[in-house]
């Protein structure tokens, strides 16, 4: 008759070593593979993004004075969106900005600061770009924005620097 062994051949070091690398894993597996689908969830990240695109939108075609010279921004298209002046001096009518921007129902502010100056100290338009024919308001901030200031939490930001009528100026986008 053939005997059957009665030792089991795990030892106590056997179970605790392989019930450690099964916790070691499942708890690496929990904490792993939530952030594999953030990319595409429509959290915070996405407000960046958004962020980044109207800045681009907004210094690359929309205020620049050619899609060849990007960061370089017409004086009346400056004007006519931070409705300093009518629209008519430039080739787009500014009247959905959030469309224009692509906010989806999000808020947003666009600022035009000096370089070394913070968004909430909009600059106004150089007094030797305006033009009397232009009927700007040489005294209006250029500033915008689609919602109160005391809703502003969990803010992205997107920055570029520009140029208007030869002057340097950071412009700040703010998406919440």
């Amino acid at each position: 008759m053939i005997s059957v062994p009665t030792d089991r051949g795990q030892t106590t070091l056997d179970f605790a070593i392989g019930t450690s690398v099964f916790l070691l894993a499942t708890i690496f597996v929990v904490a792993y593979v939530p952030t594999m689908f953030d990319p595409f969830a429509g959290g915070g990240g996405s407000k960046l993004v958004v962020a980044d695109h109207a800045a681009a939108t907004l210094s690359g075609d929309l205020l620049a004075t050619s899609t060849a010279e990007p960061g370089t921004l017409s004086v009346g298209c400056v004007a006519a969106f931070f409705d300093a002046g009518p629209a008519e001096f430039c080739g787009t009518d500014f009247d959905d900005e959030e469309q224009m921007l692509a906010l989806d129902d999000r808020n947003a502010a666009v600022t035009i600061h000096p370089l070394d100056a913070s968004p909430t100290s909009p600059a106004t338009l150089p007094e030797t770009a305006i033009d009397d024919s232009h009927n700007v308001d040489s005294d209006a901030d250029l500033a915008w924005t689609n919602a109160p200031d005391s809703q502003r939490q969990d803010v992205a930001v997107a920055t570029r620097t520009v140029s208007v009528a030869g002057d340097q100026y950071r412009m700040t986008v703010e998406v919440w």
